[in-house]
């Protein structure tokens, strides 16, 4: 094989090597979750984002507690409103809320879930409780 054509053959693998990437706002739909930069503290709200297109942001100044239940539910206590929240693979996600860095959780279609990769978050449910006084 000449020069030229090993070039050419490493050069094809490469390219038939590469995963497909979709456009920047497919992926941002595609994600259940996303984390601010690792020593940013900006985030100063989460979103929730639901299927209907509804917006939910609460302050993390408000944020009093979060609880973790393995079959992967996570509770959260915002003042008065608690938040629920059901998935697979949340455990990562929990932990990124304690940290103040998820700037968005996004309820996912159950035809997006069969899309993800086994180990991928998943969220099935969002909901919010208004509490009583407290």
């Amino acid at each position: 094989m000449t020069q030229s054509a090993a070039k050419r053959s490493i050069m094809v693998e490469n390219l038939l090597s590469r995963t497909p990437r979709h456009e920047p706002e497919v992926e941002e739909a595609m994600e259940a979750y996303q984390e601010a930069r690792a020593r940013s503290r900006d985030t100063a709200m989460l979103d929730l984002r639901f299927l209907d297109g509804t917006v939910e942001s609460f302050s993390y100044a408000y944020l009093t507690r979060v609880r973790f239940v393995p079959g992967d539910t996570i509770a959260m206590r915002f003042g008065k409103d608690e938040v629920h929240i059901t998935g697979r693979n949340l455990k990562r996600l929990c932990e990124t809320i304690t940290e103040q860095r998820t700037r968005f959780i996004q309820e996912g279609a159950e035809s997006d879930e069969a899309l993800k990769a086994d180990d991928a978050p998943h969220i099935d449910t969002i909901s919010i409780t208004e509490l009583e006084d407290v």
